[in-house]
C-alpha cells in the first residue's frame, strides 16, 4: 500500500453491516488507498460461490445463535468471533496487478516484526509455525481491488470446528481434532504479552506504512450502507437463495 492510507472503522460487530460497509467503500470511494480493520461477532462467513447449507453445521449454528452471511469474494467458509480481527485493503489495481502477495507480504512482515515465524502459504493462507492464522480473498470492481483477510488472534477453536461442515475429501478419516490442529491463534505464538486492542493498534500503524489518515463516512454514506445491509446482506436470497446447486 502507498503512503497516505485512509483508515476506516465500521464501529460495528454486526457482520451484515460490516460487509455492506466494505462493499460501499469499494464501490463509492473510488480514489486513494484504504485500510479497514473490523470484527464480526459469532458469525460464519461463506464464500460467494459456495452452497451455504452444505458449508454450515445447521444444528450447531442454531444452538449457538451464529450469524450466517455471504461475502462478495471467493474462497471457503470461515468462522469469526471477537478473538478474530479482519482487515481490508481497497486500492487501484494499478501496475502491481492483482497478485495476492502484494497484500499478504505486509501482513506477514507485520507478524514477523512481532517475533513470529510467519509465512504466506498456498494461494491465500498465512501460517505461523505451520498453523493457519489467516485466510484471504479478493475481488475486482472498476479498476479497484478489495483484498481482505482474517487474523485469528485469540479465537475459540471449538467454535471454529463446530460451526463448519468439514469437507470429507479434505479430512478423510480425521476427527474434529484434526480440523482444530490446522489452525492456530497468533497470541499463542507471541514472545511478548499482547492483547487484541494492542494488536489492533499495532496493525493499524504497521499496515498503513506510517502514512495514516483517519477517515470516516459521511451521514449520507452511512445511510447508504444501512440500505445496502437491509436490501442485500440481511436477505435470505443473498445468504442462502443464491447458493449454487
Amino acid at each position: 500500500m502507498e503512503k497516505n492510507v485512509h483508515y476506516l472503522e465500521t464501529h460495528s460487530q454486526n457482520p451484515y453491516y460490516n460487509l455492506a460497509f466494505e462493499e460501499y467503500v469499494l464501490y463509492h470511494r473510488t480514489e486513494g488507498d484504504y485500510l479497514l480493520l473490523w470484527q464480526n461477532d459469532n458469525t460464519i462467513v461463506v464464500g460467494q460461490n459456495q452452497n451455504t447449507e452444505a458449508e454450515i453445521n445447521r444444528a450447531f449454528v442454531e444452538e449457538h445463535h451464529i450469524n450466517v452471511v455471504r461475502r462478495g469474494t471467493g474462497g471457503g467458509a470461515v468462522y469469526h468471533d471477537l478473538g478474530n480481527l479482519n482487515y481490508s485493503f481497497i486500492t487501484d489495481i494499478g501496475d502491481d496487478g492483482v497478485s495476492i502477495c502484494r497484500f499478504t507480504e505486509p501482513v506477514v512482515a507485520a507478524l514477523r516484526s512481532l517475533g513470529l515465524n510467519a509465512e504466506a502459504s498456498g494461494r491465500n493462507d498465512i501460517l505461523v509455525e505451520g498453523r493457519k492464522v489467516s485466510g484471504t480473498a479478493q475481488r475486482l470492481h472498476n479498476g479497484r481491488i478489495l483484498h481482505h483477510g482474517t487474523l485469528l488472534f485469540d479465537a475459540n477453536p471449538g467454535m471454529v470446528a463446530g460451526a463448519l461442515n468439514v469437507d470429507p475429501e479434505k479430512f478423510r478419516s480425521k476427527s474434529t481434532k484434526s480440523v482444530r490442529a490446522r489452525i492456530g491463534n497468533i497470541r499463542d505464538f507471541l514472545p511478548v504479552d499482547m492483547d487484541l486492542p494492542a494488536f489492533w493498534m499495532y496493525l493499524k500503524e504497521t499496515l498503513s506504512g506510517g502514512g495514516l489518515t483517519a477517515d470516516a463516512l459521511t451521514a449520507d454514506e452511512l445511510a447508504a450502507v444501512e440500505r445496502l445491509k437491509t436490501e442485500k446482506y440481511d436477505t435470505w436470497q443473498w445468504n442462502y437463495g443464491r447458493s449454487p446447486k
